[in-house]
């Protein structure tokens, strides 16, 4: 007998049928996710309870709790929604072909900002996920000398960070004060002040790139 969380994602990996004690379920797990992301993508990760999704697809708190019996359930489906699946990475060699991928994995956060605030405490559970790392490791794996799984967790890895990055660049408020506070207590900063790193997107280019460059 597995737990409600492993259920549904037994069912989103395709080991379990849904449930048929009782009636027929309206819904299916994908669905349920579905509509939590566009709740999460209009008002983030804080505006996601199970009640709010009941309401959004019309049925009852206490219905849903035949598919998920938590937020954080809930979340891991969502996770794997957001995501989808992987595009075929294509390059004319391994580095283009990772850098394709990052950028890809990037394009996905940028789409649905509240992932980045899914912090992961343990390996993935979602089929997409594993997708994902399969996808990079597949692209790259004939590559001599390089560690295809590590570069792929690594690099899955920047791509998460600098998503967090964006996220909190758009996000914040400057403080006027900050720069001079700065100069003031590190100066040998205050002389880099003209250099632009607040493209996060370009900072995880050069990451990549630093990170590729560093394999040989």
């Amino acid at each position: 007998m597995h737990s409600q969380p492993d259920r549904a994602l037994r069912q989103l990996w395709g080991l379990d049928a849904p449930a048929v004690r009782g009636p027929k379920a309206r819904w299916s797990p994908e669905q349920l996710a579905a509509a939590a992301v566009e709740l999460a993508d209009r008002h983030g990760l804080e505006g996601i309870s199970l009640a709010k999704v009941a309401e959004r697809v019309g049925m009852t708190t206490t219905a849903v709790y035949r598919y998920v019996d938590s937020k954080a359930a809930l979340v891991e489906l969502m996770v794997d929604g957001a995501i989808g699946d992987p595009p075929r990475i294509t390059g004319r060699d391994w580095r283009q072909r990772c850098r394709s991928w990052a950028s890809l994995l990037a394009d996905r956060y940028a789409e649905h900002p509240w992932l980045c605030h899914v912090t992961p405490r343990r390996m993935p559970t979602q089929p997409r996920a594993y997708a994902w790392i399969d996808a990079l490791v597949g692209a790259i794996a004939d590559q001599a000398g390089v560690d295809a799984l590590r570069v792929a967790l690594l690099l899955d890895s920047l791509v998460r960070t600098y998503a967090a990055l964006e996220v909190g660049l758009r996000d914040a408020i400057p403080a006027p004060w900050l720069d001079q506070a700065v100069a003031e207590r590190y100066p040998r900063l205050a002389a880099t002040a003209g250099q632009d790193v607040s493209d996060a997107r370009g900072e995880l280019t050069f990451a990549v790139d630093t990170v590729l460059r560093g394999l040989g």
